[in-house]
Parts: structure tokens; sequence; C-alpha cells
């Protein structure tokens, strides 16, 4: 019976810790600074500037190194999807959203060897 009922917890709290962590599009508009790895797994060279803002869609737009680079985000429980291109390729980012408003994830460019693309977004 202790079983039964450590396993139904367990269920119900898988279940309903989803929701208790979502995530508004609002609540990520700023100011970041960013750090991060290409995806053959080497740093960037110090931390770089992002700024994310709302589109009158509700979507989010991205724009790192004052526009240099540009990417659309979508907020999906607590992580956020970002499309966007670099270099001529396709770039997808999936960015979990921390408790302290940090942003932490992986992005994966189209062509590129590499899979150990990261980013670590902390506001500003």
């Amino acid at each position: 019976m202790k079983t039964l009922f450590a396993l139904a917890l367990l269920a119900i709290t898988a279940w309903t810790a989803p929701a208790m962590a979502q995530v508004t599009a609002s609540g990520l508009v700023g100011d970041y600074e960013y750090t991060g790895t290409e995806t053959d797994g080497s740093k960037y060279d110090g931390a770089g500037a992002l700024k994310v803002t709302m589109d009158k869609s509700g979507a989010l737009e991205v724009k790192w190194d004052g526009g240099k680079y540009v990417g659309i985000g979508q907020v999906a429980g607590s992580q956020m999807f970002v499309g966007s291109v670099a270099e001529g390729k396709v770039v997808i980012m999936v960015m979990d959203v921390k408790p302290d408003g940090t942003l932490e994830g992986k992005w994966w460019r189209r062509t590129d060897a590499g899979t150990k693309g990261t980013e670590l977004w902390k506001k500003k």
C-alpha cells in the first residue's frame, strides 16, 4: 500500500510540476549578457550583449550584438525555443528558464559538424 501511495504521489508531483514552472514571454523581455560555446565546443571570446523584446504578435524577438544576429522565440512551459540564422545557416536553440531568471541551453547550426553549442543568458 505504501508503494502504491508513493507512486501515486510521484505521478501527481510530476504531472503538476510543469504547471508550476510556467514562464511568461513578457517576463523574459529585457537586456541580457551572454556567454557560450561554439558547436565545436570552443568558448566564445568574452561576453556579448543580447536584447529580448516582444513583437506585436506576441512572439519574442532576440537580437545578439546590436542586431548582428536576430531570432524569434516562443515560450512553452519553462523553456524558450529560438530560431535564427547565423553565418547563413539556420540555428535552433532550446533554452531552459532557471528560477533566478537566467536562461541556459543548447543550440545547433545546420551543417556544423559539432553539437556542443551552448549559451547562458544573464539578465542585466
